[in-house]
Parts: structure tokens; C-alpha cells; sequence
């Protein structure tokens, strides 16, 4: 999942990213994340203006994120696709999607 999803999801519970957070959280399917990945997540919902958005704490964030980190599948990277996308942000996803 591309973290702009991720934070759609947490931002509106409205709307088809909030839709993929939830089927992912009650294992509709299998949500894999590499540890860069998973980083960027970290970063980015942490940050002031997606915590206002959320109408949650730094703490709560936190939170979720370790309920997150339970759930989703650990892809470890194999192979490096760079550069491969219009969007250098968006290399590790392909990267995790691959090799998971």
C-alpha cells in the first residue's frame, strides 16, 4: 500500500483507502510491507498536520502502527528495481511488491 493510502485511510474513514486499510486489517487480503516501507509510514502519518487531520495523538498514531506492523506480511528485499517509475517515491512500493 502506498503510504498516500495509508494516509487517506487514517485521515477520512470515508472513502475507498479507508475501504483497503479495512480489508487489509480484517485480512481480506495480504498487506506486505519491506522495513523502508514501513518507515515511510512512520514518518509521514507522525507528522503534525496528519495527526491534526486524524484528530489523534502522536501516541494513538504509534499505536496503530504497531497494530499494523502485526498485521501486515514482512517482505525482505531481494532485488532493487531502481529506477523504474515516473515517481521516485513510489520505487518502494514496486520494490515490495515484487519481492513479495
Amino acid at each position: 500500500m502506498d503510504t498516500n493510502v495509508l494516509v487517506a485511510a487514517v485521515r477520512s474513514r470515508n472513502g475507498a483507502a479507508n475501504a483497503l486499510l479495512s480489508a487489509a486489517t480484517t485480512r481480506r487480503y495480504r498487506m506486505l510491507v519491506s522495513v523502508p516501507l514501513f518507515l515511510e509510514y512512520e514518518a509521514v502519518l507522525t507528522r503534525p498536520e496528519h495527526l491534526v487531520a486524524a484528530q489523534v495523538t502522536e501516541q494513538d498514531m504509534l499505536g496503530f502502527l504497531d497494530y499494523l506492523a502485526d498485521i501486515v506480511e514482512p517482505v525482505h528485499i531481494n532485488y532493487l528495481w531502481r529506477p523504474s517509475l515516473n515517481d521516485p517515491a513510489d520505487e518502494m512500493v514496486l520494490e515490495t511488491a515484487i519481492n513479495g
